[in-house]
């Protein structure tokens, strides 16, 4: 099975990036694949194809680190591409990553290469994937950009899950697997 670890979003902010994505979707000219909005979400790590019995273990040690790390907020301010703007395979809606996500992403990348899992970079920009290129775009992305509405929106991290992506002809499903929330102070927060 196919599964990915992600940070979900809320509605107001699913719509906000749709919009951003509708802006974009009528500027873009190259062929891409588009993201439905029932599918943003926040990347956390990528995991591949999984025998779905390391689904036990997986959990077991997102738990002990969601329940050391506290919510944060990540600022969505930005659109860009990846690998560049000149030339990007994905599109996406995201912010710099404050340094309670960078530490979630080392603990797990930890954790992960425990359980066997080839270690990863940590990021330093959290991001919503809202679209992948296929093709060459005809005009780079930076000029694409100019004149779109920049997003300036505060993402509250708070729960962490483990997604299983089936891939379709109508494009690719998301099913959760588990849910795990960010550990709360004393206090509630």
């Amino acid at each position: 099975m196919r599964a990915f670890l992600c940070i979900p979003i809320k509605d107001d902010l699913r719509n906000y990036v749709a919009s951003v994505a509708r802006e974009l979707r009528e500027r873009v000219d190259a062929r891409a694949a588009w993201v439905q909005r029932e599918n943003y979400h926040v990347t956390v790590r990528f995991l591949g194809e999984i025998d779905p019995m390391l689904t036990v273990d997986l959990k077991r040690a997102c738990q002990e680190i969601t329940a050391q790390t506290r919510p944060f907020e990540i600022g969505i301010d930005r659109v860009g591409g990846f690998p560049n703007l000149d030339n990007p395979r994905v599109v996406w809606v995201g912010g710099r990553a404050p340094q309670a996500f960078q530490n979630l992403l080392s603990q797990l990348d930890k954790s992960l290469s425990q359980l066997g899992f080839a270690h990863a970079r940590v990021e330093t920009l959290a991001h919503i994937t809202i679209a992948r290129i296929k093709g060459r775009l005809h005009t780079p992305l930076q000029g694409t950009l100019e004149g779109i509405t920049r997003p300036s929106w505060p993402l509250r991290a708070d729960r962490l899950v483990l997604m299983e992506s089936r891939l379709t002809p109508q494009g690719a499903i998301y099913s959760p697997l588990f849910t795990l929330g960010l550990a709360r102070r004393e206090d509630g927060v």
